[in-house]
This record gives structure tokens, C-alpha cells and sequence, in this order.
């Protein structure tokens, strides 16, 4: 492991890190300490306009994204059908006004918590009812009545009707409609509106939306372009109107007169208060507005001359220290190297249980980690695997003998039935034709994946025999959401968790239980919900049940554990169970699978 060992030495990658740092220093240096002195100062002053343009190109996107999501938002409020319905008034009565009251209450109420910066939301309705959410009221979203025609005549309202839909940004300021509050009409906010249109009728304009937002997110931005130097960024209009800037600033007021050119972006040099400045800006797509970046020049160039004389002393300096230089870099590159390849052998024999020790902070500390993450992983994954297999072997074992002699059961369960019909013993009867059927669904061709549809006549079937054991102990409500009637499942997944509810959850109610049962889609996937307002289940006990989901090597809740084990053997180890409780008031438990055509 020593670096100038003869047999190392002329092959390592630390003696080719060592020549390579010697030639690039020496040519590097002697290259520099040429071109300094002639080109410096034009390669300073170019680059920088080129970086701070950049910079601006940067800023202009990042403001872009920001401005088209409060585009989204609007163009959400914009299309919300029961948001029209109050505003025009199509109610059919008292009932449906407050319904849609609180359905449009709860649809902004949502809107807004989803991004934490609304200041106030004003839905200015034409024909019915207005409706405002701020944050400086205490009840937050107000119903209004319809609009004021004096409203409509004001500057900002008519720039909106006048857009036909469009969005209009006024960019910051106080707001264009106040409440009596100091601390709201002294508080800058990021204002734009758009024209709400009658999406159910020919289009023509209903109302107006007047969105306010917090501008720290906008004014952050402005704050946090950097050019190196003191400089400013802000935006304007063209025709100079100061749109927002960083307000910790304060801008020269020659800048209402500055005239830029047509072009999208570029760099412009100009004089302001008797300092030459070099002006940035870029065209913000859709809009008039330009985002502005203003440098003083001599701040660019100032390193020019410090570069002219800190060269000629660097350079002696690097040819000195060049050798002693590549010979530490050799060095340092040689040694992790060698320790990467060393553990890299003994993984490769089949040693998965060596470490690196982490002793360095670098780049390759990093890599040394990660070299242990991996083959720590590596040997879970070997071992997960094992298991897997021996748990996958044991379910289908169980699953088989489940199945041995089903048919004759099934036969000899519908001969029980149809005596009991005779002797006309209902209970009997019912219970054993849903044994039944039960069995019949169970068997289903010998086909481990059956319809939601299918699955849910197999829990119904089971329930109708609890049913008649427990007479009126329990109510049911089944749901079915009809987009997923037709999807495929795991047959065996969903009647232990309702056996469960009833025996552990309702059985030891005192008065009548409730079972709540759906199956209904979320995103890509298919919810299968159980909830009971059975007895529920103690915190200690509930965590117990959690930890042994994801255990193997246990017998205890051996029907969850194993219905979680399938879940993940089948569709993968992002799906399962998850269970939730209170004692005294119920409990509900949850399974989450993909949607299978």
C-alpha cells in the first residue's frame, strides 16, 4: 500500500496523478502568466455581462414557473362548475344553495392550504352571489352578494373584462380591494385577475377574479440574484413602470426614463447618476414586463489589475510548489483507491459482511459509503429473497389444502340447504346457503384472481351467514365504486379483514355495531376500506399489530401478517395493510393494491 514501492509505483493511478498534475500546473501557469496581461480586462468585461445575462435567464424562468402556478390556480377556480352555479344562481332551492356553499367553501378552502401564501381570493359575481377568502378575517372565506356596477368601472376591473379570459398580472402592490384592516392595506401583495366566463352557456362573462398573493416568494427571488457585485434586479414594464423589486432597495428614479431595446434579452450600458452601469434584462414570456438586472461597471472590472500583479508572483510560486503539489495529489487519489479495491476483492469472494471504515469526509468518503450501502444491501436483498420464497412456498401450501375436497363440501352444504327448505328451518337454511356459496366463489375455477365484482359477492356471502348468526348485532353498508367492478384481485384478500372486524371489533359491543365496507379507486390504485365502531384497540397493542405486519417468524395475527405477505409478494412492497384505531370509538383498516385489468 505504499505509494513509491517499485512495483506499484509506475502503474498506479497516483504516479499518472502526479505527472498530470505537474504538466497541466506548469503549462497552465506559463499559459496564464502570457495571456493575463493582454486579455484580461476584455475577457472580464465580456464574460461578465454573458454570466449576469445568464443569471437573469435563470431568475426569469424560476419567476415564470411561479407566475404560471398562480395561472393554474386560476385557470382551476375558472373551470369549477359549482363555482359558476353560485355565481349565476341556478340553485333549486335554500338546501341547494347552502350545499354548494359549502362545496365552493371547502374547493378554496383546499386551494388555498395547498400553498401557503394567499393574502385574499375575490370571486366578484354579476348575476347572484360574490364570495372572498382572506386571511385577515377570522372566518376566512365570506359569501358576498353580487357585484357593484361602480366596481366594474374601476381601472383594474376593466383591464380584466377587457382580456376576455386572459390572465392580467398587475404585478406588486397595495390591493385594489381592502379590508378595514391597518395591517392589509399598508401590506404589499402580488395581484392578477382573469374574467370568469359561463362555461355552461355561450361563454359570456360572469363575474371577476381578483387573486392577491403573498410576493415574499417573488420578492426572495429578486433578493437572491447575485452578480458579485453590489448590484440590483427588479422588474419593469416597458414603458418604465416599476412592476416589484426587492424591498430592501431603493432604485434611482432616471430608471422611469430608461429606454431599452426591442429585443427579448441582452445587455445594455448606460449612465445613471453620473455611473456608467451595465443593464441585463430579459422579456418574461407573455407579458410586457421585463426583468431587469442594473451593475455598476467598475465593480465588474475591478479585479483586473489585482489579476496583472497577483500573476507574475503566482506563477513563480506554482512552478515551486508544482512537484510538491503532485506528488500529495498522487498521493491522496492512490491511497482510497487502493483501500476501494481491496474490499472491492474481498466482496468479490463472497465476503459481504466487510466495511469500510468511514474516515473521510470527501468524495470518496462518500464513495466508501455508498460501497457499504450496497453491499449491505446486497446481502438484505439475499435475504429477503430467501424468505420471500419460504413465505410464498407456505402460502400456496395453505391455500391448496384450503381447496381439498371443496366440491364435495359444496355438494353436500346444498343437499343440508334444500332439506332445511323443506323442514322450513330459515335460519338454518340461510346460514347454509351462504356456507354455500361462499365455498362455490371460493373455488372459482381453481383461479387465484377473480372481478372486484366476484370478491365482493364472496364478503357479502360471509356476511349473510354472520347475519343470521348474530341477527341484529350489526348493521352492513357495502359501497362499490363502479369503475372498478371489473378489476382484477387477489380472491383470498378481503373476507379474514371483515371476519376480523366483526369478531375482534363488534362481537364485544354493547349495543348495535356498524360495519362500513368499500372498494373504491384513488389515483392508480384500488382502496379497500373497513371500519367498524366496534371496541377499537388499545395504543401498545395497535403498535404490536404494526410491527408484526412486516415479520415472518412470528404466529401471532397470523391472518393480517399473512394477508400482507401476499399483498407484497404479488403486487410489490410499496402495498399492504394499514390499520387504524381508538378505543371506544372503532377501528379501520385499509388496503391499498394497483388496479389490474
Amino acid at each position: 500500500m505504499r505509494f513509491l514501492q517499485r512495483e506499484v509505483f509506475w502503474n498506479s493511478i497516483g504516479f499518472k496523478v502526479f505527472v498530470l498534475y505537474f504538466v497541466s500546473m506548469s503549462l497552465t501557469v506559463a499559459i496564464m502568466g502570457f495571456l493575463s496581461f493582454t486579455k484580461s480586462t476584455s475577457v472580464i468585461q465580456k464574460n461578465a455581462g454573458s454570466i449576469a445575462l445568464q443569471t437573469i435567464e435563470q431568475a426569469e424562468k424560476r419567476l415564470q414557473m411561479i407566475m404560471d402556478e398562480y395561472d393554474n390556480r386560476s385557470q382551476m377556480i375558472l373551470g369549477y362548475q359549482d363555482l359558476q352555479k353560485g355565481i349565476t344562481g341556478g340553485f333549486t332551492d335554500y338546501y341547494d344553495r347552502v350545499r354548494n356553499t359549502m362545496t365552493i367553501s371547502n374547493f378554496i378552502t383546499n386551494l388555498v392550504n395547498s400553498k401557503n401564501d394567499t393574502v385574499s381570493m375575490n370571486i366578484i359575481g354579476n348575476y347572484d352571489t360574490s364570495y372572498r377568502y382572506s386571511i385577515i378575517t377570522s372566518t376566512g372565506f365570506t359569501v358576498l352578494p353580487k357585484a357593484d356596477p361602480s366596481l366594474c368601472k374601476q381601472d383594474w376591473c376593466r383591464r380584466i373584462i377587457e382580456a376576455e379570459g386572459k390572465v392580467v398580472r398587475f404585478g406588486i402592490g397595495y390591493s385594489f380591494m381592502p379590508i378595514d384592516s391597518p395591517n392589509y392595506e399598508n401590506t404589499p401583495v402580488y395581484s392578477f385577475g382573469r374574467a370568469l366566463k359561463n362555461l355552461q352557456g355561450r361563454g359570456e362573462i360572469i363575474g371577476v377574479l381578483l387573486y392577491e398573493i403573498n410576493p415574499a416568494e417573488i420578492e426572495n427571488i429578486l433578493r437572491e440574484i447575485d452578480f458579485s457585485t453590489s448590484g440590483n434586479t427588479f422588474i419593469m414594464k416597458r414603458s418604465g413602470e416599476i412592476v416589484a423589486q426587492d424591498p430592501g432597495t431603493i432604485l434611482p428614479k432616471e430608471l422611469s426614463k430608461l429606454s431599452l431595446p426591442k429585443n427579448a434579452q441582452g445587455t445594455y450600458n448606460t449612465s445613471i447618476q453620473g455611473e456608467d452601469k451595465l443593464i441585463v434584462y430579459r422579456e418574461m414570456e407573455g407579458t410586457d414586463w421585463l426583468l431587469v438586472g442594473m451593475v455598476p461597471m467598475k465593480n465588474l472590472v475591478k479585479d483586473t489589475r489585482q489579476i496583472k500583479t497577483f500573476t507574475v508572483y503566482l506563477a513563480i510560486a506554482f512552478v515551486v510548489v508544482a512537484i510538491l503539489l503532485s506528488f500529495v495529489a498522487g498521493r491522496f487519489v492512490h491511497r482510497p483507491v487502493y483501500t476501494l479495491m481491496y474490499y472491492m476483492k474481498k466482496a468479490r469472494e463472497g465476503d459481504f459482511d466487510v466495511k469500510i471504515p468511514r474516515s473521510r469526509n470527501d468524495e470518496f468518503g462518500i464513495l466508501f459509503e455508498s460501497f457499504n450501502v450496497m453491499l449491505f444491501r446486497i446481502k438484505q436483498l439475499i435475504d429477503e429473497l430467501y424468505v420471500q420464497r419460504l413465505l410464498k412456498k407456505e402460502t400456496q401450501l395453505k391455500m391448496l389444502a384450503s381447496q381439498i375436497n371443496a366440491h364435495f363440501i359444496y355438494n353436500t352444504l346444498d343437499s343440508i340447504h334444500w332439506i332445511s327448505r323443506i323442514y322450513k328451518i330459515d335460519t338454518i337454511s340461510t346460514m347454509i346457503f351462504g356456507l354455500s356459496k361462499y365455498l362455490r366463489l371460493s373455488l372459482s375455477d381453481g383461479r387465484e384472481f377473480v372481478t372486484v365484482n366476484e370478491a365482493v359477492e364472496l364478503v357479502e356471502s360471509y356476511l349473510s351467514i354472520q347475519k343470521a348468526r348474530y341477527e341484529d348485532k350489526f348493521t352492513v353498508d357495502v359501497f362499490v365504486d363502479a369503475s372498478v367492478k371489473y378489476n382484477k384481485v387477489l380472491k383470498f384478500l378481503f373476507q379474514p379483514i371483515v371476519e376480523n372486524a366483526i369478531y375482534h371489533g363488534i362481537e364485544n359491543l354493547t349495543g348495535t355495531g356498524e360495519l362500513h365496507i368499500s372498494w373504491v379507486r384513488q389515483d392508480s390504485g384500488l382502496l379497500f376500506t373497513v371500519r367498524d365502531n366496534g371496541v377499537g384497540i388499545p395504543e401498545e397493542q395497535l403498535e404490536e399489530i404494526r410491527s408484526t405486519l412486516e415479520q415472518t417468524d412470528i404466529s401471532e395475527n397470523f391472518a393480517l401478517r399473512n394477508i400482507n405477505a401476499q399483498i407484497k409478494l404479488t403486487y410489490g412492497a410499496e402495498y399492504g395493510l394499514t390499520l387504524e384505531s381508538e378505543v371506544g370509538v372503532g377501528t379501520r383498516v385499509s388496503m391499498f393494491i394497483p388496479l389490474v385489468d
